[in-house]
């Protein structure tokens, strides 16, 4: 049995171009049924090759006449290029035309372009190459496209990872859009006035030698009133306060109205509260939670540990295990002063003759006087986490932590894939990531590239 697929062209007469003969002998088997990996790969390269250098020649003879006087320009030379897709490479000859003589003498040649395309990759290529590069290694996704499609030039894993830090620098650069641009896009797809607005912070390893060992991130979640939420990040080291708060203020003005009702929450960190007051100066914030009774944690643990237990006498240790019970009871229900007040009867207990020269003494009354600091750096963004809690409202940065900080960062840059980066292309890596854990990078490769498909058009079948 033996098949031969042809293509032709309906806008011409040309001669039916053959694709592919596939050849069956033999008792039918398994492996013998339908198309195979391999055969599927020529037969996509080989339509890729004929589809592309069809086009490029209806284009250049679209091109070749003059819109002025209509007359057919003459052709001054060739040179090579190399289309670059998910469907193989497709060396073509793009020649340059001659001026017209209506344009004058000195007219300089002009080369055949095509809109948008760049270096001649086909922006799905970058699509594609950018969605793999941010879930999975760079060299697992040059592996991926070439066991899977007939992708052979620029896919080595230098290229996919350029291609995708280039997609993250023009995310990047976008961000720093004038506000009457922003404002131009927010009438399209405004989502309605920002509800709140968390931050917070992670860790990876550093590839630079003679490094501190790691730099941090600080990413963000963005709620809006229709339950709809944007993601944003950016490596500390690289941005200023001022740059950050702006980045945060675009992202807000991208889809949504910077309204007085925010309520933004973080983990007390004095830069995060910097970049807070610059970007949204009359926002609610609020002190995470969680970071806080942390360190109520932390406390608790030395406490009920087996040195405190051996160390302190009874008529000591409960007592202390009792003040740190209402010291948690007071910060839940807003109490700051009767906090303080708490702390300050823990230290009192610690620094009596009996116990003070304690190593486990000595270690709380560390943690105690950096808690009292925390608490007053602080102070103003304690709230009645009780209250919220019973009202059904959100006391800490769960849903930054969760979903932000495992999503952006972890899930690609440290616990499941351990591995050293640059911040400046951990930071380009993390702005394609954001919009695509947002579900928003095919919509921006379609403004970038108007008629972009990606992955909503199918093909036509003929019934």
């Amino acid at each position: 049995m033996k098949f031969t697929i042809l293509i032709s062209s309906e806008d011409d007469s040309s001669v039916p171009f053959m694709v592919a003969q596939i050849e069956r002998t033999g008792t039918l088997s398994a492996a013998s049924l339908g198309l195979t990996l391999a055969e599927s790969k020529g037969l996509l390269a080989n339509v890729q090759r004929e589809l592309v250098e069809s086009q490029v020649q209806c284009l250049v003879e679209k091109q070749r006449i003059c819109t002025r006087c209509e007359t057919r320009r003459t052709i001054k030379d060739y040179h090579s290029v190399c289309f670059k897709s998910l469907f193989g490479g497709v060396n073509v000859r793009v020649p340059r035309l001659n001026g017209c003589s209506c344009e004058g003498k000195g007219t300089p040649p002009k080369t055949v372009r095509i809109d948008e395309l760049v270096n001649w990759v086909s922006p799905e290529l970058e699509f594609i190459q950018s969605k793999l590069a941010a879930m999975i290694p760079y060299t697992r996704t040059a592996d991926l496209l070439e066991l899977m499609l007939p992708v052979d030039t620029a896919n080595a894993p230098s290229t996919v990872r350029r291609r995708a830090l280039s997609v993250g620098k023009r995310l990047d650069t976008e961000l720093h859009k004038s506000p009457d641009m922003i404002d131009a896009e927010c009438s399209k797809t405004n989502t309605g006035p920002v509800t709140t607005v968390g931050l917070d912070s992670g860790y990876v390893k550093d590839c630079r030698p003679r490094s501190e060992g790691s730099f941090e991130f600080v990413v963000g979640r963005i709620l809006y009133e229709n339950n709809n939420s944007r993601s944003l990040g950016f490596v500390r080291t690289i941005e200023s306060n001022s740059a950050a708060g702006h980045r945060l203020k675009q992202r807000i003005r991208e889809q949504g109205q910077i309204t007085d009702g925010i309520t933004v929450f973080t983990d007390g960190d004095p830069g995060l509260r910097c970049l807070l007051m610059s970007a949204l100066p009359k926002a609610t914030h609020i002190l995470d939670w969680y970071h806080l009774t942390r360190r109520l944690t932390v406390l608790k643990r030395v406490l009920l540990g087996k040195e405190a237990i051996k160390q302190f006498p009874t008529d000591y240790h409960d007592p202390l295990c009792k003040h740190l019970e209402s010291l948690k009871w007071r910060l839940w229900h807003g109490y700051i002063g009767g906090a303080i007040n708490r702390i300050r009867a823990i230290l009192f207990r610690l620094r009596l003759p009996t116990i003070a020269g304690k190593h486990v003494a000595v270690r709380m009354r560390r943690l105690i006087k950096e808690l009292l600091r925390y608490l007053k750096n602080n102070q103003d963004s304690l709230a009645n986490y009780g209250r919220r809690y019973r009202n059904g409202e959100r006391i800490s940065t769960g849903f930054v932590k969760s979903s932000a900080v495992n999503q952006l960062i972890d899930n690609r840059m440290s616990k499941s894939q351990q591995m050293r980066w640059s911040p400046l292309g951990a930071h380009a890596l993390l702005q394609v990531r954001a919009e695509l854990v947002d579900g928003r990078l095919a919509a921006v490769f379609s403004r970038w590239y108007p008629g972009f498909a990606g992955h909503s058009q199918g093909l036509q079948v003929a019934g």
